[in-house]
């Protein structure tokens, strides 16, 4: 297997781009919070829940412990950051409670929170140009999942105005949670960890490091989680007594 290059594991970032990622998070928080909200659940405990998530993924983040003993299996940020999240994920898709849940969000709201793809895409590219992820992580390589997010506001737009049916809804969500599949797939292909199988020459070691880590803990377990909850509607789960099949709000 070749050589890792790990010369820009701890090198500076750009103050901008650290800017951008907590904008993007903290978006992303308030879209899904909105959604929540509107399906007339509390977020008082989604807002504490969420502060404690991401204040220990910024602790683990900061002490160096994704950065350190990347040869470690399970990979340290799989085994910290994306399993619990799938699994909490996991927990309300099996959940009876959790898919009632579910069927009471807002469609054209869980659509609505892809509009944050479009700053995180611009915010890989430059830690592409910062030397911290590979360039086949954007979207000048083979990442297109700037299109979700550009898209996002439009669909959303028009299933609120019934110019778009459930078909046209659930065509964009798998399209998009293809796309997200993929770079997904790019980013843990090319993380410095035993199953790297991509970009040696300069991996993905952005991630690991604050605020860049709260890309995989909580900004790519959301996104998932508004396709999953989306297509769970869309194709034909009843919905709770008291909500509209197939909400336009």
């Amino acid at each position: 297997m070749p050589t890792v290059n790990l010369e820009y594991l701890n090198a500076p970032v750009p103050a901008w781009l650290s800017v951008l990622f907590v904008a993007c998070t903290s978006f992303t928080a308030w879209l899904l919070a909105q959604a929540i909200q509107r399906a007339g659940s509390s977020i008082t405990y989604y807002w504490l829940i969420v502060g404690v998530w991401l204040t220990i993924q910024a602790g683990l983040a900061l002490g160096g412990f994704y950065q350190s003993n990347l040869d470690a299996l399970p990979p340290r940020l799989a085994l910290g950051a994306l399993l619990p999240a799938l699994a909490v994920i996991l927990a309300i898709v099996i959940s009876p409670q959790g898919r009632r849940w579910m069927a009471r969000l807002p469609l054209a709201d869980l659509t609505s929170i892809s509009i944050v793809r479009v700053g995180v895409e611009i915010g890989l590219y430059g830690l592409a140009a910062a030397h911290l992820v590979p360039e086949l992580m954007t979207f000048s390589g083979r990442n297109f999942d700037v299109l979700s997010g550009l898209t996002a506001p439009v669909v959303a737009s028009m299933w609120r105005t019934k110019r778009l049916g459930r078909g046209g809804l659930i065509a964009w969500n798998i399209a998009a949670l293809v796309l997200l599949g993929i770079i997904v797939t790019l980013a843990l292909l090319s993380a410095p960890t035993p199953v790297q199988r991509l970009a040696f020459e300069q991996p993905n070691v952005g991630v690991l490091r604050f605020p860049f880590v709260w890309l995989p803990a909580f900004i790519v377990p959301v996104v998932l989680f508004s396709h999953i909850a989306s297509l769970y509607q869309l194709l034909g789960q009843p919905k709770p007594e008291g909500v509209n099949a197939m909400s336009r709000e």
